[in-house]
């Protein structure tokens, strides 16, 4: 009989200390966090760990069915995940267990490289260490390697603010935004349902994701640890949560109409956050001319 969710963890555990190559593995996520806690584990949660190893090849093509027998193995992919590392993803009959592998030298260069304080001048290190801090942020704790590694995980939840956007970034998306609008406005136009449904999500809706999620780290709200749109609907107001929802069909008329709600809630996102950027007025001549013209 396969274990559920919440009885992956111990057996992950177990595995975790029995393996040489890792040196340290850190639980974040939901199920790093107290019962009771905002996201804390449920029937749906994985088990997310950051895993300091010396033999990240290697763990990437792991016999699963092996490594964790008697969990009802059914899958295994790897790809790349931030921070120039790979992820492992380990699919259970009624679980998945993420692996961000990071090679421990790589680690250990980052380490000193933050004691001579070369994360200051190097935006690649930055980055890295903000997409750490980010998954910290909500909770985290040690399953392996906390003499090693404690001090320096507590620095980066502490020190670095973890994936955010400034002014400036928040403008450029806004200013892409309004590109992809017109594209999304001129495959209507066309008949290519599909490709502007296709872009409204994966472009439109997702920069309204990201811009909320900035205007609410400003105001000190909660959010997940990491991914857009999760818990959207617990975490977020009606008013907020109209912001970012789409509701629409493979139809002309409802795209045309979602299109247009996610430029109202980009203006309404940016003038909390950056009051000063404003649509170029020779833009919206030319994106109320596209609007007249999908709408016959």
């Amino acid at each position: 009989m396969a274990a559920n969710r919440l009885e992956l963890l111990p057996v992950v555990t177990a595995w975790l200390t029995r393996e040489k190559a890792v040196k340290a593995a850190i639980l974040f996520g939901s199920s790093a966090r107290p019962a009771g806690a905002l996201e804390a584990v449920d029937h749906w949660s994985d088990v997310d760990l950051h895993v300091v190893t010396t033999a990240a090849a290697r763990l990437e093509r792991l016999d699963w069915s092996r490594e964790l027998a008697g969990l009802g193995f059914c899958h295994q992919t790897v790809r790349p995940a931030t921070g120039g590392v790979r992820k492992v993803t380990a699919v259970f009959e009624e679980g998945e267990v993420d692996l961000v592998l990071v090679p421990a030298a790589r680690l250990r260069l980052a380490r000193l490289a933050v004691r001579l304080r070369l994360h200051r001048k190097n935006a690649a290190l930055r980055y890295a260490l903000n997409e750490i801090a980010t998954c910290l942020r909500s909770g985290y704790r040690f399953l392996k390697g906390e003499d090693s590694w404690e001090n320096f995980y507590a620095w980066i939840a502490a020190e670095m603010p973890g994936t955010r956007l400034d002014d400036r970034a928040a403008a450029e998306l806004a200013d892409v935004f309004l590109c992809d609008l017109l594209w999304v406005l001129q495959k209507l136009e066309r008949g290519e349902l599909v490709a502007a449904q296709h872009l409204l999500h994966r472009s439109l809706a997702g920069t309204n994701f990201r811009l909320m999620r900035e205007w609410r780290l400003r105001r000190g709200l909660p959010l997940p640890s990491f991914g857009l749109g999760r818990r959207a609907e617990a975490l977020y107001p009606p008013e907020e949560l109209r912001l970012v929802q789409i509701d629409a069909r493979l139809d002309a008329a409802e795209l045309h109409q979602a299109a247009w709600q996610t430029c109202e809630s980009v203006v309404a996102i940016m003038r909390e956050i950056v009051p000063g950027w404003k649509i170029p007025a020779e833009m919206n001549r030319l994106l109320s001319t596209k609007a007249r013209l999908t709408r016959r």
